[in-house]
C-alpha cells in the first residue's frame, strides 16, 4: 500500500500529507510518525490499563541509566540481559499498573492543581532554578511522552501515593503489642540441623540416553530460538557531521565577542544612593538639593552621613545609602544606565531621576568576571561552533532522510540519493544485537510489520549517534536448538534434581529413624541474632514445635531441623521504648500496605499477550 502512495504522490492532496508529516515532524520528532496509526497490541493490560512497547523501552532505558550510574566507567551494555531486563520492566510495569487500579478503587483523585505543582517543581524541567515549558516539553519527546501521557503517569502516581501514605500514616501501635513482640524476639532456642549436601550425591546419579532424549522432547519450548532478521540501512551519523564542519577566523571572532559581551552581562556592582524626593518640596528645589549633595560628596564628605542626615530612602538611609550587591537590570533603567557608566570605585553621579525622585548614586565596588583572552577560549569557540553548524547540518538532512525514506522505491536509491554508504548489520533478534542493532529502537523497528512484513523501508530511527532509515536484508525464522547444543544444560539439570530428590530421601529416612550415623550440629540463639546456622534453617527452627523433626530447602540442598527447647521470657516484663513502638508501628504499616497489595492484585485482572 506504502508503494502506491509514493508512486502516486502527486497533486494537492500529496502535498498537504507531506506538509502534514513535516509539522508533526518539527513539533513531535520522527517517533511521532511511527506512533500515528500504530495497531500493535499491548503486550499486558492489567485491570484495563495498557502496558505498551513504548513504556517497556521507557523502563528499559531508566534501567540502562541507573546502570551506567551505578558502573561508570565499568558499565558495558553487553554484559546486561536484555531479556532480563524486558522482563523485568515488564514486571515492574504490571505492579505500577495494579497500585493504580488500587488507588482508583479507593476513589482517590489527584487535582490539576497539584499536577502542575509537581511538573514546575521537577529539577530536570528547570533552567537556572525556573521551570522551563521548552525544557520540559524536549525531555518528554526524548523519553517518548507527550504532555498529555505523562500528566496522566504522574496523576496516577500522586494517587498511589496517597494510597500508600494514607495505609502508613493512619496505624498505630500499642504497648502491650510492643511487649508481646519484645517477648518473641529474646525468645531463645535450642535446635539441632543436620544438612544433606546435595552436590556430594550428584556422582551417584546415572543418566540413560532416554532419559535425555525424552527431556529434550518434552521441554522444546524451553529450547526454541527467536527470529532473527538483518538488515540494510543508511545512517547520518552525528560524529561524521561534527568533524565535517569547518570553522572560520570571522566566525570565531564573532563568537569572541558575544563571549566578552555576555560576561560583562554578568558583572556585578554594589552602590549607594541619596534619594531626594518633591513630595514636600517642588522638583526644581528637590533638583537642587540633589546637585548640591553631589558636589559635597565629590568634594570628599562622608557619603553615609550625607545619606543619613539627607535621604528620603528610609529603608537605606541608617545604611549608608548601600543597595548591596546587584546585577545589571536590577533597578529602574536611569538608574541602571547610570551606574553602570561609572568609571571608578567611588565616583559619584549627577542626579538622576526616576519616579521615585533623585538619585545621587556612587559606585562602591565591582565585581566581573574572569574574561578570558581570545587564545584561551579559542578551542572552546571552536568546538561550540562546529557543534551547532553540526547540528544545523543534522536537521537539514534529518528532514532530507525522513523525505528520502518516504519516496524512494528501495534502500538503494535512499543512499544514493543521499550519497551515504549502504551498510548492513549480522542477524539479531527482538532482544539484543551488534552495533546499530544494540539500540532497542532500531530492533523494533527492524521488527515492525512494515519492514518485516510489507518489506517497505522504516521510518527514521533516531539513537545517541545520529539517524537512520532501514529495509529487511534477512530473515530467519524460529527454530529449535538440536540436542547437542543443549544436551550439557540437560544433563546438569537432571543431575541436579535427582540429586535433590535423593537427599529429601536421606532426610525422610533421619526423621524416621533409619539413619543412626547422624551428626547434629547444635544451635542456641534468639530470632533477631546471627548464628551459625544458615538463617533459612534458623527461621524454621523458631517456627516450628519441639521435637518435631521437618525438613527444609537449603541452597546445598535438604536440611533436617527439630528444636529441642524454647525459653520464652515473660512479655509483661518488657521494656516499651519509643524506638519500638514507632518500630512496631512501621512494621504494622508495612504488613498493612503488603495485605492491600495482595488484595488488589488477587482482585485485578492481569492479562499477558
Amino acid at each position: 500500500m506504502l508503494q502506491t502512495i509514493r508512486d502516486n504522490a502527486q497533486g494537492t492532496i500529496a502535498k498537504v500529507i507531506v506538509f502534514f508529516i513535516i509539522v508533526v515532524f518539527a513539533l513531535w520528532g520522527v517517533e511521532s510518525i511511527v506512533s500515528i496509526g500504530s495497531g500493535e497490541k499491548p503486550e499486558a493490560v492489567v485491570g484495563g490499563k495498557e502496558i505498551n512497547e513504548i513504556d517497556i523501552v521507557r523502563v528499559m532505558e531508566q534501567q540502562k541509566e541507573n546502570l551506567r550510574r551505578q558502573f561508570g566507567e565499568q558499565y558495558d551494555d553487553t554484559l546486561f540481559n536484555e531479556t532480563f531486563l524486558r522482563e523485568s520492566a515488564i514486571e515492574q510495569l504490571i505492579e505500577q499498573r495494579i497500585a493504580a487500579v488500587g488507588a482508583d478503587k479507593l476513589g482517590l483523585y489527584a487535582s490539576t492543581q497539584s499536577v502542575d505543582e509537581t511538573i514546575v517543581g521537577i529539577p530536570a524541567f528547570q533552567v537556572e532554578g525556573r521551570f522551563s515549558r521548552e525544557q520540559f516539553q524536549n525531555i518528554l519527546r526524548m523519553n517518548g511522552w507527550s504532555p498529555l501521557s505523562f500528566r496522566a503517569s504522574l496523576e496516577e502516581d500522586i494517587k498511589v501515593n496517597q494510597a500508600r501514605a494514607g495505609f502508613i500514616l493512619s496505624n498505630i501501635e500499642t504497648p502491650k503489642n510492643v511487649q508481646l513482640t519484645e517477648a518473641l524476639m529474646n525468645e531463645q532456642r535450642r535446635f539441632r540441623y543436620v544438612e544433606i549436601d546435595r552436590a556430594l550425591l550428584e556422582n551417584d546419579i546415572t543418566l540413560s540416553q532416554a532419559d535425555i532424549e525424552q527431556f529434550y522432547a518434552d521441554n522444546q519450548q524451553r529450547f526454541r530460538t527467536s527470529e532473527k532478521v538483518a538488515i540494510n540501512y543508511v545512517m547520518i551519523n552525528r560524529q561524521a557531521l561534527l568533524e565535517r564542519q569547518i570553522v572560520e577566523e570571522d566566525e570565531l571572532q564573532e563568537a569572541y565577542q558575544d563571549y566578552v559581551a555576555s560576561a560583562n552581562d554578568k558583572e556585578q556592582r554594589a552602590s549607594s544612593h541619596i534619594l531626594i524626593e518633591w513630595a514636600e518640596r517642588t522638583e526644581q528645589e528637590a533638583l537642587a538639593l540633589a546637585r548640591s549633595l553631589q558636589t559635597r560628596a565629590q568634594a570628599g564628605e562622608d557619603f553615609a552621613e550625607l545619606a543619613k542626615t539627607y535621604s528620603d530612602d528610609i529603608g537605606t538611609r541608617n545604611n549608608g545609602g548601600s543597595l548591596g550587591l546587584t546585577i545589571r537590570g536590577s533597578f529602574m533603567a536611569e538608574y541602571d544606565q547610570t551606574l553602570y557608566e561609572l568609571a571608578a570605585v567611588g565616583d559619584v553621579s549627577a542626579p538622576v531621576k526616576t519616579d521615585f525622585g533623585y538619585h545621587v548614586i556612587r559606585l562602591d565596588r565591582v565585581v566581573a568576571p574572569e574574561v578570558r583572552s581570545f587564545a584561551e577560549a579559542r578551542a572552546e569557540l571552536e568546538r561550540d561552533i562546529r557543534a551547532a553548524k553540526a547540528e544545523f547540518s543534522y536537521a537539514l538532512e534529518l528532514q532530507e532522510l525522513a523525505n528520502m525514506a518516504f519516496s524512494a522505491r528501495s534502500i538503494n536509491d535512499v543512499a544514493t540519493g543521499l550519497n551515504l554508504p549502504l551498510q548492513t548489520t549480522a542477524l539479531f533478534d527482538r532482544e539484543q544485537g551488534d552495533g546499530v542493532a544494540q539500540h532497542m529502537r532500531v530492533r523494533q523497528a527492524a521488527f515492525a510489520q512494515d519492514v518485516l512484513l510489507d518489506r517497505e523501508i522504516s521510518a527514521v530511527v533516531e539513537t545517541d549517534d545520529g539517524a537512520l532509515v532501514m529495509a529487511l536484508a534477512e530473515y530467519e525464522p524460529v527454530g529449535v536448538k538440536t540436542l547437542a547444543e543443549v544436551e550439557s544444560l540437560i544433563v546438569a539439570q537432571l543431575t541436579r534434581e535427582r540429586a535433590t530428590s535423593l537427599s529429601a530421601e536421606h532426610a525422610q529416612a533421619i526423621i524416621v529413624g533409619d539413619k543412626a550415623d547422624v551428626q547434629w550440629t547444635e544451635v542456641t540463639t534468639r530470632y533477631r541474632e546471627n548464628a551459625k546456622a544458615p538463617r533459612v534453617i534458623q527461621q524454621k527452627a523458631f517456627a516450628i514445635a519441639v521435637n518435631q523433626p521437618v525438613q527444609v530447602a537449603t541452597t546445598r540442598g535438604i536440611a533436617v531441623v527439630v528444636t529441642d527447647a524454647i525459653d520464652m521470657p515473660e512479655w509483661q516484663s518488657q521494656e516499651v521504648s519509643q524506638d519500638a513502638v514507632e518500630m512496631g508501628r512501621a512494621q504494622w504499616s508495612r504488613l498493612d500496605m503488603q495485605s492491600y497489595q495482595d488484595w488488589v492484585r488477587n482482585h485485578t485482572k492481569i492479562e499477558r499477550r
